[in-house]
């Protein structure tokens, strides 16, 4: 037991320190604003087999896939690096096309596009499992699900009245504890908090006028997680997992152009639901098919809106987002032994499906992800993962009217390059506590 507590603390102290500076800085790379890279592993299948269990970090779409746990602790840290590039590029302001806007008067320096409005990011994740007996694993993870940084190169550009700074951070620790109720059937639960806060700034009433600030705004979020993981027979896996929606009140500062700092101005955020179903099926003794299907109930998030006492005008943003879907195919074949290669494909559709839905600050769209990765066997208690993803993000259209009622078209454009690492290890064999039978 004293040898436990002792991994046990050397695995937070190590992981935790690095997530929480990776989770600093981070980027949506999922439909809306979820972060989908939680796993180096998976993502070398794009994601295909993710709640099927074969590794630990399976548990975040499935807490179920924690009942696979080896005796004694384990743990996982994943960090991804993503490069991504977006612009916005405005074709009409207030009804007439940017060229004419832009040709002379008070706008005739004002650049129609945005820049590259997309940092590079680093995301990080964490897992921990302890079996307690045949029966009980416990287990907890680290995420940063939702999370959004853009900002504009050109702040006064024509678009810049619909967003110059866009910022959303998230932490999510989920303590989970699996249950295998019949051979092959293992389920579990967790609780989700979440700690999120956000900032908004943009122009007020023309590209190049005073800005508009949204900051300190934070809140707390309880939700839950449950899955279930069916192996009917050796080389067959089925999971199916849920994430429940969250929603935060986030409590703020404003500033309506220039003026005066307002407290106690707040916005709901409504995060989805998230349903993952997974197949992980051996088609020889060294390879595996994997598949996804993922629905994610964005239909919630209708808008967002600044209100209080105390707001100085009336914010609204509307959004009236569709539902989002991802499907993926992917493979995994062990080239040799402590070598296993993977490579897979996905699908998403995205919940912003036409120009009224479209933020500037959110350049979201259909896309595909093509990814390839490894897993590497370091030493006996120790092995890494590799993966590699490009996202082809489809253009497009936007179509919104600002809070000074200027009605603004054009597209967006994206691309993204992810790479990620992960490192498991095994802390020790030991026997277990025999607290639960």
């Amino acid at each position: 037991m004293g040898n436990t507590v002792k991994s046990l603390s050397a695995a937070l102290a190590a992981t935790t320190a690095v997530f929480a500076v990776g989770a600093s800085i981070n980027s949506a790379q999922a439909g809306g604003f979820a972060i989908r890279e939680q796993s180096a592993q998976f993502q070398g299948a794009s994601f295909a087999g993710s709640a099927a269990g074969g590794g630990l970090s399976s548990m975040y779409w499935n807490p179920a896939a924690l009942g696979q746990a080896d005796w004694g602790l384990t743990s996982e840290s994943h960090f991804s690096g993503i490069f991504g590039q977006a612009k916005n590029t405005v074709e009409t302001y207030k009804n007439l096309p940017a060229d004419l806007v832009t040709s002379g008067g008070a706008l005739q320096n004002v650049s129609h596009d945005s820049g590259d409005i997309a940092d590079a990011a680093l995301v990080g994740s964490s897992y921990y499992a302890y079996r307690l007996s045949d029966r009980w694993v416990l287990g907890m993870s680290l995420n940063s699900g939702f999370g959004l940084t853009t900002k504009s190169n050109n702040f006064n550009y024509l678009g810049a009245e619909l967003g110059q700074t866009t910022k959303l951070f998230t932490m999510n620790a989920t303590p989970t504890l699996a249950y295998k109720i019949a051979p092959g059937v293992t389920v579990a639960a967790g609780v989700q908090v979440q700690y999120a806060t956000a900032k908004l700034t943009l122009a007020s009433g023309a590209p190049i006028g005073p800005t508009s600030i949204y900051k300190d705004a934070d809140d707390v979020a309880v939700g839950g997680t449950a899955g279930i993981l069916i192996e009917p027979t050796a080389g067959t896996s089925i999971g199916l997992g849920y994430r429940s929606q969250l929603s935060h009140e986030l409590d703020g500062k404003f500033s309506f152009a220039g003026g005066p700092v307002q407290r106690g101005i707040k916005t709901d955020l409504d995060l989805p639901d998230i349903v993952t179903l997974s197949l992980r099926q051996a088609i020889a003794p060294n390879m595996r098919l994997l598949g996804t299907v993922e629905w994610s109930n964005w239909s919630r998030f209708k808008k967002l809106e600044l209100e209080g006492e105390r707001a100085p005008v009336p914010i609204e943003f509307d959004t009236n987002w569709s539902d989002g879907w991802l499907f993926a195919l992917g493979g995994e074949y062990d080239y040799q032994p402590g070598v296993t290669l993977r490579a897979g494909v996905a699908y998403e559709i995205s919940p912003v499906d036409n120009a009224t839905k479209r933020l500037t600050s959110i350049p979201d769209n259909d896309r595909w992800w093509l990814s390839a990765g490894a897993t590497v066997q370091l030493t006996q208690n120790m092995s890494a993962d590799f993966a590699y993803s490009h996202v082809f993000v489809e253009n497009g259209d936007f179509d919104r009217v600002s809070l000074a009622g200027n009605h603004i078209t054009g597209y967006s454009e994206a691309q993204v390059d992810i790479f990620s690492v992960s490192l498991k290890t095994k802390w020790g064999d030991e026997t277990p506590l025999g607290l639960l039978k």
